[in-house]
This record gives structure tokens, C-alpha cells and sequence, in this order.
């Protein structure tokens, strides 16, 4: 149900002047949405940061389960939940389910069908073919194009109902199969930095998955955080290095690209982000990175600025006010002024 995105997370050391009063401390955790989840920032203790670092990881734990595609939890009406009671019966879930398909339709509405939470019955036919390629390599193949098509057919969004009175959702089809993946980790970022933030956390930076939500400032003399994002070109021993650094503050960076969750077929790679246009894979970027004030929209735009063509991309990207660099297959950039702005290599940013 991810997009699993790989930020490297530049945090210079403050030099010169007096000792800050704020530590910088980090930590990290496992499994939450199928990645790690990295939460650093400052705070006057170990101990005061370790009590926010808490609240963030309790409320993305928390949302985690509501959003899982694949796994029941006693006690938890889920996205699964809803799933297997497709073309049955509604399904009481918590407000945060309601909250998160609320921004889903939206998404699904603005962007012309390009990002899709109903799309799962087409993404778990991928899914499959993906983990079996990667298990077995040599006899890795592509879903026959009858069976997305097939699957397809149950993908509509017009027939998810979300009952906000009642905080209840229906899938109308009984072989409809929701997939947030695509919104889901952004949207929980958001809450779970609202409540640490809440609790009284100045100054926290959220990496989920690659996912980068920035709150306050770090408190080390600097006016910014200082963000490396990702080369989507693997290095020979399959690492990868920054292309870009940005700097900004009370903000989001997302990014969709084409070398995370992939498998080879006949020495081609596919990727995991499906275009709902062709079923397949989409082809037209590297990476699309996407600033905005707001995670959750930041997440879903970074997936519909990758999957649509470039101009349609720009507009969807002014209309939310959100900053944008594209990276074309033969390595090619094309960026908002907004994000020249804050981008080292355009001659923007603080440094």
C-alpha cells in the first residue's frame, strides 16, 4: 500500500556562537507503513523529545492499522474491513478512515482519475506479479492485459459511499478492493505531527518512508531545514546519492519515482505506480518531488504529477499552490520558480 520514497536528510551541525540550549535527537522505528520511520529534531532532553518521538509513533501506529489493505487487527474496522464487506454492508470506521477517502475523492476528482484509491483490484494483480519476479527472477512476467482489464471494471470511485453522518463506507461492487497508498502515509504524517505539535513539540522532522514533514525550525542558529533529495539514478553497488538540496520550513516534500518497489521483466523495469489510463506502470519521469505546506496533499500530488503529462501536471500543481521538480527519463529537469527558490542547485534556497 506504499510508495516507498528515499529522502537523505541533511542536518548540519550549528557552528560558531554560543552553546543552544536544544539538543538534536533522532529515532528511529520499524513497520509502520511497511518502512522506517525516522523522527528527529530538538529539544531541551532526551527525555522531553522521547515524549514527542512517542505521541508521533502511538499516532502513526494508530493510523497504520486503520490503512492496512492487507491485515485484520481485533478490534479495528480497517480499510481491509472495508474491502471484504464490499457488496455487502457498510462499515462503522473511525473518523480518520473518513477524513483520509474524503481527501482521496478529492484527489480522484482534481486530478482526472490520475491518482485512484479505488484502483486496488488492478494493484494487488501487480502486486503479486511484482513479489513473484522478485522472488523468482528468471521467471518474472507482466499481468495479461484482459486480467487488469477485468479488474479493472470494479475501479470506479463513483461507488465508494462515505456516510459522514454516520461515519460509515461502502463499496457498492463486491470485487471493489481500496488502495490509499497513494494518500495514506502523507495524511497520517500530517495528523501525527499536528499531535506531537499539539503536546508542545517546537521543532520536529518526520521522515516516513521519504515522505519529509518539517515542523518549526531546527533550534541550532539555522532558519531552515536542510533537505538532500534523491538521485533517482542507482549507483553501481545500488545505492543512490542526493541530486538536489532544499531548504524550507513548516512544509512537506514528497516523492514518486520509478526506482523504489520495481521489478524486471525481460531487462526492462516496472515500477509500482500504476497509470489507471493504460494499467500499466507509468513512464514518464524518473521522479516527480512535490513542496506543499500540507503532507497529505503533498503525497497524492507527487503520484498525479508523475503519472500525468507535464502541463496537466503544472496546472494541478499552481491550483494547489505547491512547488514541483520533474526529472525526465534522460535526466531532464523542468521545477516551479517556487522550488528554484529553494533549491541549492537552482541558486535559490539559504546557504
Amino acid at each position: 500500500m506504499k510508495k516507498y520514497l528515499v529522502f537523505l536528510i541533511v542536518l548540519l551541525a550549528f557552528a560558531g556562537g554560543c552553546a543552544p540550549r536544544y539538543e538534536r535527537f533522532r529515532v528511529e522505528f520499524d513497520g509502520l507503513f511497511d518502512t522506517v520511520t525516522v523522527v528527529a529534531g530538538y529539544a531541551e532532553t532526551r527525555e522531553e523529545f522521547e515524549e514527542y518521538a512517542g505521541i508521533i509513533y502511538n499516532r502513526m501506529y494508530e493510523l497504520h492499522r486503520l490503512y492496512d489493505v492487507y491485515h485484520s487487527y481485533e478490534g479495528v474496522n480497517n480499510l481491509r474491513t472495508i474491502n471484504e464487506n464490499a457488496g455487502v454492508s457498510p462499515v462503522e470506521v473511525s473518523r480518520d478512515i473518513i477524513g483520509m477517502l474524503l481527501i482521496a475523492r478529492e484527489s480522484y476528482e482534481l486530478s482526472g482519475g490520475a491518482v485512484n484509491a479505488a484502483l486496488g483490484a488492478v494493484l494487488r494483480i501487480w502486486h503479486d506479479y511484482r513479489e513473484d519476479g522478485i522472488k523468482n527472477p528468471g521467471a518474472a512476467s507482466l499481468p495479461p492485459m484482459d486480467l487488469l482489464r477485468a479488474a479493472a471494471e470494479n475501479t470506479d470511485m463513483n461507488d465508494l459511499v462515505i456516510d459522514e453522518e454516520n461515519c460509515t463506507v461502502f463499496l457498492r461492487k463486491p470485487w471493489m478492493f481500496l488502495d490509499a497508498g497513494s494518500i495514506a502515509k502523507g495524511y497520517a504524517a500530517r495528523l501525527a505531527v499536528e499531535a506531537a505539535e499539539e503536546a508542545g513539540m517546537v521543532s520536529v522532522l518526520l521522515n516516513a518512508g521519504g515522505n519529509i514533514t518539517a515542523g518549526g525550525k531546527p533550534l541550532d542558529g539555522r532558519d531552515h531545514w536542510i533537505i538532500g533529495i534523491q538521485d533517482p539514478e542507482l549507483t553501481d553497488d545500488g545505492g543512490q546519492n542526493s541530486i538536489d538540496t532544499v531548504f524550507f520550513n513548516g512544509m512537506t516534500a514528497s516523492c514518486s519515482g520509478d526506482y523504489q518497489r520495481f521489478y524486471t521483466v525481460d531487462r526492462k523495469r516496472y515500477g509500482h505506480i500504476i497509470d489507471p489510463e493504460t494499467l500499466m506502470p507509468a513512464v514518464r519521469y524518473s521522479q516527480v518531488t512535490v513542496i506543499h505546506k500540507d503532507s497529505g496533499t503533498a503525497d497524492w500530488l507527487s503520484t498525479a504529477l508523475f503519472i500525468l503529462p507535464y502541463d496537466e501536471g503544472a496546472v494541478l500543481a499552481e491550483r494547489y499552490g505547491a512547488e514541483a521538480l520533474w526529472i525526465d527519463k534522460d535526466g531532464g529537469w523542468r521545477y516551479t520558480e517556487g522550488y528554484a527558490a529553494m533549491s541549492q542547485t537552482l541558486g535559490g534556497g539559504n546557504h
